[in-house]
């Protein structure tokens, strides 16, 4: 029998329960975006899948119209998008006992509307990326280059200030509790999920045979620079509100663990070596 918290001693969350929701959070978002999203739009519309990665897929497009390159392009980055409107249109539906399942749809929705938002930031500043520039870009011979740039990294900014805004509003409901303590609680869980994500995209980005342009490319700039919100991002919640709601408590689930543990090794393993379906 559990007795009720004190102020003495607040509501605490499993770490080892946060750190497998997280892997499986940044791992379903990641195939949700390379694989449901570029990969399958690449088959669909007439490319040769070459290589599927842990965090990239490899089209042949040369047999493709330049309108279905585009696409293909576009069709990871909206694949993130929906990811995140759907996982908050869930967590708002689910009711406040499914705490597992709620923290797990706060983090997919997140790094999914992240993810979005980030690629149009990090393709406008740099002309790489899904939103970019290339061969394989969304704004492939676009005219005039910096003006198509420019306002891709506005849009982005202030798509993943928004985003970072719906994270707040969705994490006072979601932490409860009041005060000090009840950011304290949100930066270590949010904190504990970033760290999560990216040493478990790093140890599977490890495995790729390319090296480390793929490490650093795809692995890193996505899990640690992309979703870099959920490092910073909860310092902003009000230190002075009371959400009137009871403080989340998260208790290990070693079914979460162990599925956690399952999809993160069957995934690394996997994709990591990549695959090529053409070979």
């Amino acid at each position: 029998m559990t007795s009720a918290p004190s102020t003495d001693h607040p509501p605490t969350t499993d770490l080892p329960t946060v750190a497998a929701l997280s892997a499986l959070a940044y791992l379903l978002a990641t195939a949700l975006h390379e694989h449901l999203g570029h990969a399958l739009s690449c088959a669909a519309l007439g490319g040769h899948l070459r290589e599927l990665g842990a965090f990239y897929v490899d089209c042949d497009y040369r047999a493709m119209p330049g309108a279905a390159i585009r696409f293909v392009a576009l069709a990871g980055p909206l694949l993130s998008l929906l990811t995140g409107l759907l996982s908050f249109a869930a967590l708002r539906a689910t009711p406040p006992q499914g705490t597992h399942r709620r923290v797990f749809l706060w983090l997919l929705g997140s790094i999914g509307l992240m993810t979005a938002t980030g690629y149009l930031l990090f393709s406008g500043v740099t002309g790489l990326g899904d939103f970019g520039t290339s061969r394989d870009g969304l704004l492939y011979h676009a005219a005039p280059e910096g003006l198509w740039r420019g306002m891709m990294g506005v849009l982005g900014l202030a798509g993943y200030l928004l985003t970072v805004r719906v994270m707040l509003r969705s994490m006072d409901s979601l932490i409860g509790g009041a005060g000090r303590e009840r950011v304290a609680r949100a930066q270590r869980l949010s904190l504990t999920a970033y760290l999560t994500g990216g040493v478990v995209s790093l140890l599977i980005g490890v495995l790729n045979p390319v090296g480390v342009v793929i490490l650093l490319t795809s692995a890193a700039a996505a899990s640690l620079g992309g979703t870099s919100a959920l490092a910073w991002g909860m310092m902003y919640l009000n230190r002075k509100k009371d959400t009137g709601l009871p403080p989340l408590i998260l208790p290990r689930s070693w079914a979460w663990i162990a599925a956690g543990i399952i999809f993160t090794v069957a995934y690394g393993l996997i994709l990591g070596p990549s695959l090529r379906p053409g070979v």
